[in-house]
C-alpha cells in the first residue's frame, strides 16, 4: 500500500499532535514527521523542496479521521 509506512507513524503519534497542533498539517517522509505547518499548501511546498516530487503525507490532526472525498480526482478532472 502507498504510504502504509507514512499512515502508521501518524497513527503512531496522532494523539500527541492532537495535543498541540490540532488543526494544523502533520508533513511525514517515510518514518520521519518533518514538521508541523499551519495550511496544506505550506506543507505542500516544503515537501516539495525539501524531496523533490515523490510520495509524502500531509495530514491534517484532527479527532475524526473521516475519508476525504475528491470527486475531481475520481472523474480524470485532475
Amino acid at each position: 500500500m502507498v504510504l502504509e509506512k507514512e499512515y502508521e507513524l501518524f497513527a503512531s503519534v496522532k494523539d500527541e499532535l492532537l495535543k498541540h497542533h490540532e488543526g494544523k498539517f502533520a508533513l511525514i517522509y517515510g518514518s520521519s514527521l518533518v514538521g508541523i505547518w499551519d495550511s496544506q499548501e505550506s506543507a505542500y511546498s516544503d515537501g516539495i523542496d525539501r524531496f523533490g516530487n515523490v510520495s509524502f503525507l500531509i495530514k491534517r490532526i484532527i479527532a475524526d479521521d473521516a475519508i476525504e472525498s475528491v470527486p475531481a480526482l475520481y472523474w480524470g478532472a485532475l
